[in-house]
Formats: C-alpha cells, sequence, structure tokens
C-alpha cells in the first residue's frame, strides 16, 4: 500500500511539473515572434558562447572541489577526481530525469562504488544546496543594489537583501550549532522510545541526529569559511555564461546586471517542472531580460540559447563520466565495500 501511494504521489508530482512547463511556454508563446527568435539568434556573435562555456566549466570544477572539501571534512578519503565523475553523472541525471533524482542517486548511490557512507554524502548534498541557495540569495541582492536605475523594481532589491541577510545569520548558525541540536535529536529519540514506542519517529530522529553530525564536521569554521568563499566562486564562473551570451546579444551589459538574471533564472529550477527545468527557467529568463529593456525576441532567444547552453554541456560532460566509470551503478547489486566505507 506504502509504494502504491507512493507511486501516486510521484506520478502527480510529475504532471504538476509538465503542467507547469506546459503553462510557462505557453506564456512565453504568446509574446515572442518565432521568426524574430530564429533572426536574433542568427546575429548571435558566437564567440561570447565559447567564453560562457569556459566560464561554466571553471564554475562546476570548483562544484567538485567544494563537494570534495566537504567530503573530507567528515573523514572520507575523497579526491577531486573521485568525486568528478559521480557529481557530473548525478548532474547530468538531474538534466534527463523527473523529480531531481540525479540528487537521490548521488546520496545513495554513487557512495557505494566511492566508498563513503550514505549519511555523509546525503549531508553534504543537503548542506550544497543550502549554502548555493543562501549565496544566490545573496547574488541577488548585491546584483540589484549594484543595478541600481535599471527597470528592475526597487522593492525586489530590498527583500533580496533582507532574505540573504536573514537566511544566511539562521544557516550559518544552523550549522554552527548543529553538534548540540544532534545531542538534543538524540535525547528526544532515547526518551521517545522509553517513554511511549514510535519506533518510526525515533529513527527519524536518529536519522535527523546523523545527519547533523556530519553537518557539525563539515561547519567547523574554516571549513565553513572555505566551502562558503568556493560557493562565490562557483557561482561567479555560472555568471560568466549568462554574462557572455548578454554581450552575443549586443547587450551593453555589466557582471552586475547577469547576476541578477542569472539569480533569477536559478531560483526558478525550484519551481516544480520537467526535466531540465524547462519552462520556468525560460520564462525567468525571459522575464529578467525584458526587465533590462530587452526586446521579446531578444529575451525569447537569449532564455532558449542561455538554457542550451546550461543544459548540452553538463548533460554531455555527466553522460562521457558515467560511461567511463560504470562500476558507480554496479555498487547497487554488489553493496558498499566495508573496508572502505566510512561511518
Amino acid at each position: 500500500m506504502k509504494e502504491a501511494s507512493k507511486g501516486r504521489r510521484d506520478w502527480i508530482k510529475q504532471l504538476v511539473g509538465g503542467a507547469i512547463t506546459l503553462i510557462c511556454l505557453f506564456i512565453i508563446a504568446r509574446q515572442v515572434d518565432v521568426g524574430e527568435v530564429v533572426r536574433a539568434l542568427k546575429h548571435f556573435h558566437w564567440p561570447f558562447l565559447a567564453l560562457g562555456v569556459a566560464s561554466l566549466s571553471l564554475g562546476y570544477g570548483l562544484r567538485i572541489l567544494r563537494w570534495s572539501l566537504m567530503l573530507r571534512a567528515a573523514g572520507a578519503d575523497a579526491t577531486w577526481r573521485n568525486c568528478a565523475t559521480p557529481f557530473l553523472g548525478s548532474i547530468a541525471l538531474n538534466n534527463v530525469l523527473p523529480l531531481r533524482l540525479g540528487d537521490l542517486i548521488r546520496a545513495f548511490v554513487f557512495p557505494n562504488a566511492m566508498g563513503i557512507s550514505k549519511t555523509t554524502a546525503a549531508s553534504s548534498l543537503l548542506m550544497e544546496r543550502l549554502i548555493d541557495l543562501m549565496t544566490l540569495l545573496g547574488c541577488l541582492a548585491i546584483g540589484l543594489v549594484a543595478s541600481e536605475g535599471t527597470r528592475l523594481p526597487g522593492m525586489l532589491a530590498e527583500s533580496a537583501v533582507g532574505i540573504a541577510i536573514g537566511g544566511g545569520v539562521i544557516l550559518i548558525a544552523g550549522f554552527l550549532f548543529s553538534g548540540k541540536l544532534a545531542n538534543l535529536c538524540q535525547k528526544f529519540a532515547e526518551g521517545n522510545a522509553a517513554s511511549q514506542p514510535s519506533e518510526s519517529f525515533s529513527r527519524a530522529l536518529l536519522i535527523l541526529a546523523s545527519l547533523l553530525r556530519s553537518f557539525e564536521a563539515m561547519s567547523r569554521p574554516r571549513v565553513l569559511l572555505t566551502v562558503v568563499a568556493v560557493s562565490m566562486l562557483v557561482w561567479a564562473g555560472e555568471s560568466g555564461l549568462f554574462y557572455f551570451v548578454l554581450r552575443g546579444f549586443g547587450f551593453d551589459a555589466n557582471p552586475a546586471l547577469a547576476v541578477v538574471v542569472m539569480a533569477i533564472a536559478t531560483l526558478s529550477t525550484l519551481v516544480p517542472s520537467s526535466p531540465g527545468y524547462v519552462g520556468p527557467f525560460h520564462l525567468a529568463a525571459f522575464t529578467a531580460v525584458s526587465l533590462l529593456g530587452g526586446t521579446s525576441a531578444q529575451a525569447g532567444s537569449y532564455a532558449v540559447l542561455v538554457h542550451l547552453a546550461l543544459w548540452l554541456p553538463t548533460t554531455l560532460a555527466g553522460a562521457v563520466a558515467i560511461w567511463m566509470r560504470p562500476s558507480l551503478f554496479r555498487a547497487i547489486r554488489s553493496g558498499p565495500n566495508p573496508e572502505l566505507k566510512i561511518n
């Protein structure tokens, strides 16, 4: 019964994501002329795309480094090379599979072949996502403040600054006190088991305690500062793609404007959609470029090209990485190597 219920929920999520994708594409289609979009693409200066993809590649290299740093802080023997294939593979799987299944596979399947525990992998992934969210909000706030005088609403800048500061403080405090929170979860789990037995609740508390202990190892002040600094460089690299594509279309854009477009488009991927974030990403990029003064043809062609520049290289790189290391999936059948497993 539980499996059937879970299957229905997954189908509902996929249907909702597909519906959101269609609605977003319909909104864009009503505002653009396909012929004008094609003409705008023909006038694009393609050398800028090569610079953008190079900047994106640098950002992904730093993403792998950041994951390696977090895993090593938790005690794992995780070199950049050992982390590259599972990281790129999970990104490619996210691009082609629904429900961000690539993230689940990185957290619960690939660790067997990497020689790390699933708890360590899952906590590193969660920490990575939370830091990325706060960094993106910070980028949006900085970009909006630096872009004062554009057509972007001032309230958006004020809201982004407030959320970025408040969320960042809460997030860092949560990381720094994760050890104490883990002890509290442990005590609650033991008390629940002693007074009013509830196996599922106690198990959930113990899992949460285990995740928080991994956070404690990964969020020692020196490690946390390094991870946050690398995260800023990660998103600087990714914003380079958005900047160079803007320049390729002839926009007189500065890096601050590119950061704003990047942050808005990337945050849109939190909205449920079809695989590859088709729809919400395009509508967000289209809206951001329109607010910056671009025509509907420029905004539409920009949304298409920047999404393709993000999706295609990462998908191809991940597919090649998986093909070169098929043992990542064989580990599902063989199970973890106890000599390599890190608790």
